[in-house]
């Protein structure tokens, strides 16, 4: 185990068949863990799943993951941000794992991209983050993450982890949760781009800031805009709901 890598690993079973079940994962599907560690959660999804496939990038548990995997557990050394998962897996796959803290946000943003290939994730992340992919508008953790998660998924809580479930113990809380695609929905840069930027100010306007993105519209216009998408022309960026922005956005995108 190495520090660097922000592992901390959870051994109730319990716990360990909750994951499992929120997952929904049966005997035909075909499994990529995220960070097998110890292989506690590895031996579980073994026995629910028809294959599993554990990317760790620890190469000093390797050893000891390989020699304890069961016959349809395949362990993969690599960093799962770049090793290919449809590669791996050769087919639709489900995605659980209990996501390092330090890059839980980079690889949930992997799994949108690759969503095509993804059944579903079911996921343990940091408490803060599962709580700002989950919240709702004028909320204290409502921001671009949740908007951007929420317009490509239904997202699910499951249920809170302590840090004395884990070893070494983490600083904060542990969440599961479990990410749906929504069906229909294709990738939309220009929109994440968008948001990221309607948020660049969070005391301002949600109009102060359209003026400040956009070149050639007047304040008068952008209003008028907003007036057409059922927006105040007071609101601010966290208080209107995904499917707000994204009328915002076509508004200005088809003007």
């Amino acid at each position: 185990m190495k520090k660097r890598y922000g592992q901390h690993f959870i051994s109730d079973r319990n716990i360990l068949q909750r994951i499992v079940l929120l997952s929904g994962v049966g005997s035909r599907d075909i499994v990529v863990e995220i960070g097998p560690g110890r292989g506690t959660l590895t031996r579980e999804l073994a026995q629910a799943a028809g294959r599993v496939v554990a990317i760790e990038i620890d190469g000093a548990l390797i050893p000891d993951l390989r020699a304890g995997a069961p016959p349809n557990v395949e362990i993969i050394h690599g960093d799962a941000l770049v090793v290919d998962f449809q590669q791996a897996a050769g087919g639709l796959f489900h995605v659980v794992g209990n996501l390092p803290f330090n890059v839980a946000t980079p690889l949930i943003k992997k799994f949108v991209a690759e969503r095509a290939r993804i059944a579903e994730a079911t996921v343990m992340i940091q408490k803060e983050v599962a709580e700002r992919m989950v919240a709702e508008p004028a909320t204290p953790a409502y921001g671009p993450l949740a908007i951007l998660v929420q317009y490509y998924a239904r997202v699910t809580w499951g249920f809170v982890i302590p840090p004395g479930a884990f070893t070494p113990r983490p600083k904060v809380d542990s969440a599961v949760i479990r990410l749906d695609w929504k069906l229909g929905v294709e990738d939309n840069p220009a929109f994440t781009d968008f948001v990221h930027r309607a948020f660049s100010s969070r005391r301002k306007t949600l109009l102060n800031n359209l003026v400040a993105m956009t070149s050639g519209r007047s304040r008068t216009e952008l209003a008028e805009l907003l007036a057409d998408a059922g927006i105040p022309p007071r609101a601010r960026p966290e208080t209107l709901s995904m499917e707000q922005f994204l009328r915002v956005y076509n508004r200005i995108r088809m003007t």
